[in-house]
């Protein structure tokens, strides 16, 4: 029997087994709001949970998860994201301090996205951090795939 002959009873075989991968629509993903960081065991101290939003306006239907940290405890906070989920280190930009989104996997196999900021501000030193009275961070997941 020739190899093309073997291969073409191979795919028949194959499809007939019902091993060939079908595409069928996905179904929301099942996950709650609430304090993230707190469940997959990532939530540095004196970081605070603020509250969740469902965004079901915006594609993927992300659950936002909000904190908030004085900004005398925010470069500890920084520096433990950085360590544990690759949060990029915050850049002063016009007029806040800020960093560019990073994702990072949970223990749930979730993908999030986390990004932290401070308000509108003057303050032009990490060594002047203290005299921003508090810096929001926030964790992204999605409910629905892209």
């Amino acid at each position: 029997m020739s190899l093309s002959r073997l291969f073409f009873i191979a795919c028949v075989m194959t499809f007939a087994t019902g091993a060939v991968a079908r595409s069928t629509p996905q179904a929301p993903l099942k996950i709650e709001c609430g304090d993230f960081l707190r469940i997959l065991h990532k939530k540095p101290p004196r970081v605070v949970f603020s509250s969740c939003e469902f965004d079901k306006n915006r594609q993927g239907k992300p659950l936002r998860a909000i904190y908030r940290v004085a900004g005398i405890h925010a470069a500890s906070a920084e520096s433990f994201l950085v360590r544990t989920v690759h949060l990029s280190r915050l850049r002063k930009s016009c007029c806040q301090w800020d960093s560019p989104s990073s994702q990072f996997t949970g223990k749930d196999g979730r993908a999030y996205i986390i990004y932290m900021m401070s308000p509108e501000t003057n303050v032009e030193s990490r060594k002047q951090w203290g005299d921003i009275p508090s810096f929001e961070i926030v964790v992204e997941t999605l409910t629905e795939d892209i």
